[in-house]
């Protein structure tokens, strides 16, 4: 029988697999063959792929080729040694095979093709993902043969793991069972360090402990055989806290320190496992003594165990991964360092020549790893470094931090430029900095103005006093030449060279929000009386204007009478809003992103230009034909 499998090196055994629904069928075939096989690494590596993006592809089998290709061709190759920080290069064996298929695959209109090798690489923990999981469904859960995985929240969502189907959700919900947490745990201000877990159907007090003098315990499980129950939440600010009550008699079998505020407990059926999360990292826990087995550092909200312990999943955003335990305990390779990294998502240059990344800077052009920048991070007990205090320009990259001060790299080939140790912004200022990364604003953020100045970037010169600016009244043109300075009822542009006004922008009414078209002619401007205005920077003279409808994204606020004030802010999804209205244009590339099913739309003109599976927001290079998130880089191809 086993002979009789359709090669799965052979694009059309691939793509006929897909369209008829029996891609399942191929992998399951091919897994068993190649479980008792030697030596078949590119079989493994294509299976792989299909097997992590398998619900993905039974689901839009028109995904196949997208899929594979962002896959295998990085597998082992020197750009993913590079990026993982880790790992040898085989000479990218599969690189030809997919560059054949996309060969013959002609041109069958546009998809997305990625600059850079997947967030988690082939062949280690990671084994499935499944998109598309919306926030009602509660916490992941495998059901008890772990043949099925989903949510099983108010509306649950489930799929067959062998085939990658999504169920029904009453069939979901009789596989998945009732998974709602059995136990909470209550605190109490004046007893830091105290344990009192409830069982949250009766509301029985189950344990009342006092397990040190400093933690403060914000989630809690049962192990299933009921001897136990575990607590954890975080001590010292930072530290995360993880700790076994023993039942009856609520005795503390063990407690650890480990990572960072931990916010989500699973365990196996047997209680010899625990696994925890803390946001930023999963940690598995031997479940009699507390030892530490493993660390890996994999982001999640939401996590549980298989009932043998041997698998796991967990929940980030709309996505559920299945991980395998053995080979997170093994430390393989996780996935792309530096990326979750610094205080920034993703940022493209001015002139779409380069890209950031988290730490990672590269080519933003063909992806290509220049340098990891050593940028301020997490960690400052009040807050970090400003909102904006960081710019990508044509040929530097501009940090503002409360540690090291202002920093300035080149961003041709990522070398330090200078450091000024006398300049140090932290979150309570507000920094705006100019494309070209030579200028910037600052003041002390506030909710009311705030008296702010323009400086230089490389020594600190203040150019101009600006005067008292409303919070997101700043905003720099494209140029860098020219600065709008929301404040009172006006806009008054400043020429940046000199610090001298250049022009008034008049309103009726206070100012609310201010910004500037990428090609730089015009501005838009919200005020308290409810109007949206576009101005030609120009003359100064007024294009048009209209009131704020329902749809334009507004900050609300109440009085204490209970009277609703609505104020329009700049932000980019304000923006995007107004885009192609009288002429005022944010992107300059007419594409915008619409987010459905697990997935990101590329839109543009009323058509899908391409479907990436990204999960967090994406953005765009000036010309809308590259986009990035922190782990993402993508290419729109054969468009």
């Amino acid at each position: 029988m086993a002979d009789a499998l359709p090669d799965l090196m052979d694009p059309g055994v691939l793509e006929r697999a897909a369209a008829d629904g029996d891609l399942d069928r191929l992998v399951a075939g091919w897994a068993g063959r190649l479980a008792a096989a030697d030596d078949s690494a590119p079989r493994r590596a294509v299976l792989a792929a299909l097997r992590v993006d398998l619900a993905l592809i039974v689901r839009e089998p028109e995904l196949l080729f997208q899929c594979v290709y962002n896959r295998v061709y990085w597998h082992a190759s020197a750009e993913a040694a590079a990026f993982y920080g880790e790992g040898t290069d085989e000479g990218a064996p599969l690189r030809a095979w997919v560059e054949r298929w996309r060969a013959a695959r002609g041109r069958r209109g546009p998809w997305a093709r990625s600059l850079r090798p997947p967030e988690f690489p082939l062949l280690g923990p990671l084994r499935e993902e499944y998109r598309g999981a919306r926030p009602g469904e509660g916490a992941p859960v495998f059901s008890a043969d772990a043949q099925v995985v989903g949510g099983a929240g108010a509306s649950a969502i489930a799929w067959e793991r062998a085939t990658g189907r999504e169920l029904s959700p009453e069939l979901a919900r009789q596989r998945l069972g009732d998974p709602g947490p059995e136990v909470e745990v209550r605190f109490e201000v004046q007893a830091w360090g105290r344990a009192r877990v409830y069982d949250r159907q009766s509301g029985a007090l189950l344990v009342d402990r006092d397990v040190d003098s400093d933690s403060k315990f914000d989630c809690a499980m049962r192990l299933a055989d009921g001897t136990a129950v575990v607590v954890a939440g975080w001590c010292d600010d930072y530290d995360g806290s993880i700790a076994r009550i023993d039942l009856p008699g609520a005795k503390v079998r063990w407690r650890v320190r480990i990572g960072g505020s931990i916010h989500a407990l699973a365990s196996d059926r047997a209680g010899t496992l625990v696994a925890a999360s803390d946001g930023a990292a999963i940690h598995l826990l031997d479940g009699t003594s507390g030892a530490t087995l493993a660390s890996a550092p994999l982001a999640a909200h939401s996590l549980a165990l298989s009932p043998d312990g041997s698998t796991l999943v967990t929940r980030h955003e709309d996505v559920l991964r299945v991980w395998d335990v053995a080979a997170l305990r093994r430390g393989r390779p996780l996935r792309i360092g530096g990326a979750h990294e610094g205080w920034i998502d993703a940022a493209f240059s001015p002139d779409g020549r380069r890209l950031i990344t988290g730490e990672l800077l590269c080519d933003g052009r063909d992806g290509r790893l220049i340098a990891r920048l050593d940028l301020d991070g997490p960690g400052y007990l009040e807050g970090g470094p400003p909102v904006e205090g960081r710019r990508l320009a044509d040929d530097r990259f501009v940090e503002m931090a409360p540690g090291r001060g202002v920093v300035v790299w080149n961003s041709h080939d990522g070398t330090q430029r200078s450091v000024d140790r006398s300049r140090r912004y932290g979150h309570t200022h507000t920094i705006v900095v100019s494309p070209d990364g030579r200028w910037y604003v600052s003041g002390r953020r506030q909710a009311k103005p705030t008296e702010m100045r323009l400086c230089a970037v490389d020594d600190g010169s203040v150019r101009a006093e600006l005067g008292s600016i409303a919070p997101d009244g700043v905003a720099f043109a494209p140029d860098s030449l020219r600065l709008l300075v929301a404040s009172g009822d006006e806009v008054i542009v400043w020429s940046v060279p000199t610090g001298t006004r250049a022009a008034t922008l008049r309103h009726p009414a206070a100012v609310t929000g201010v910004g500037v078209a990428c090609d730089g002619r015009c501005a838009v401007t919200g005020a308290s009386d409810g109007v949206l205005r576009v101005w030609e920077l120009e003359s100064g003279e007024l294009r048009g204007s209209r009131l704020l409808t329902a749809d334009d994204p507004v900050l609300r606020s109440y009085s204490s009478g209970g009277e609703e004030t609505r104020v329009w802010r700049a932000t980019p999804e304000a923006l995007v809003r107004l885009e192609g209205w009288l002429g005022f244009s944010q992107t300059g590339h007419g594409s915008t992103l619409r987010r459905r099913d697990g997935l990101t739309d590329i839109v543009a003109g009323g058509r899908v230009r391409a479907r990436v599976p990204a999960q967090v927001r994406l953005v765009a290079a000036p010309d809308g034909s590259r986009w990035a998130s922190r782990v993402d880089h993508f290419v729109i191809a054969d468009e």
